[in-house]
């Protein structure tokens, strides 16, 4: 429940309701403290906009909070699935602090720039952040933890233990690049249009860069990073996109049937 009040008598109201809004203009000055929301131009009508405004943070907050578990539990799934059977490390710790700190931040940013959808269409009943994002998140981590896990048993056979680690490394990196497009929206990409949040091709675009410093620069030795083939980086680049291709597909499947 949500009033409205200008004056001294409507203190006790504003206090009581979930969200209390005092009159910026022809306010009393302890109306203004007591309450959640200040209409700064007395004007009912920015009551709807800060509404939707609240709205597109929230469910922003929400893709974003999406992405990084999604990113972070597949490092988890893989690192668990070694020691399980005593495999060596697929990431070192920090290789897995570059991830988290550096690649994994700008998508994340730039998701709490998308405009939102569909915000004021009914109200929201969903009690906390994480409400209807497990699934995904699961999903998301087994099919992208699959990929990489051909990827590492691929170089456990042929390649140094080295290459393996940058190649299972690059492909976390790839993975995320790509899956960031699907947390965007529900709605399939090719509706949502790929170019409609130019932060996430800045972000995209300042992933690459760095990592292109890291792989290419005296840095690599001490993330214990060795240079790869042409052959090894499209090996790299095959396993980074099943979680966008299957994301997107079952986007694409369940408009279809919600259409029939």
């Amino acid at each position: 429940v949500a009033i409205t009040g200008d004056g001294i008598n409507d203190i006790l109201a504003l206090k009581k309701a979930d969200i209390g809004i005092a009159m910026g203009v022809r306010g009393s000055d302890i109306a203004r403290d007591v309450s959640d929301m200040i209409l700064l131009n007395d004007n009912f009508v920015n009551i709807v906009k800060g509404v939707e405004e609240g709205r597109v943070v929230y469910d922003n907050s929400k893709k974003a909070t999406k992405f990084l578990l999604a990113s972070n539990i597949i490092e988890i799934l893989v690192i668990a699935y070694s020691i399980l059977l005593k495999l060596p490390l697929p990431l070192l710790p920090l290789q897995i602090l570059w991830i988290n700190l550096v690649t994994d931040t700008p998508p994340a940013l730039a998701l709490t720039k998308e405009q939102g959808e569909d915000v004021m269409t009914k109200p929201r009943k969903e009690k906390s952040l994480l409400d209807g994002m497990f699934w995904f998140v699961l999903a998301a981590g087994i099919v992208s933890s699959i990929s990489i896990l051909l990827i590492f048993h691929y170089g456990l056979a042929y390649l140094t233990i080295e290459k393996t680690r940058t190649m299972v490394m690059f492909a976390v990196i790839g993975f995320e690049t790509f899956f960031v497009f699907t947390c965007r929206s529900k709605k399939p990409l090719r509706e949502l249009g790929f170019f409609s949040n130019k932060y996430i091709l800045y972000a995209i675009l300042s992933i690459i860069t760095i990592n292109l410093i890291l792989i290419f620069t005296p840095l690599a030795p001490i993330f214990s990073l060795a240079r790869l083939s042409w052959f090894e980086w499209l090996l790299v680049l095959l396993a980074s996109v099943p979680g966008l291709v299957v994301f997107e597909a079952s986007k694409l499947v369940r408009e279809k049937l919600r259409k029939k």
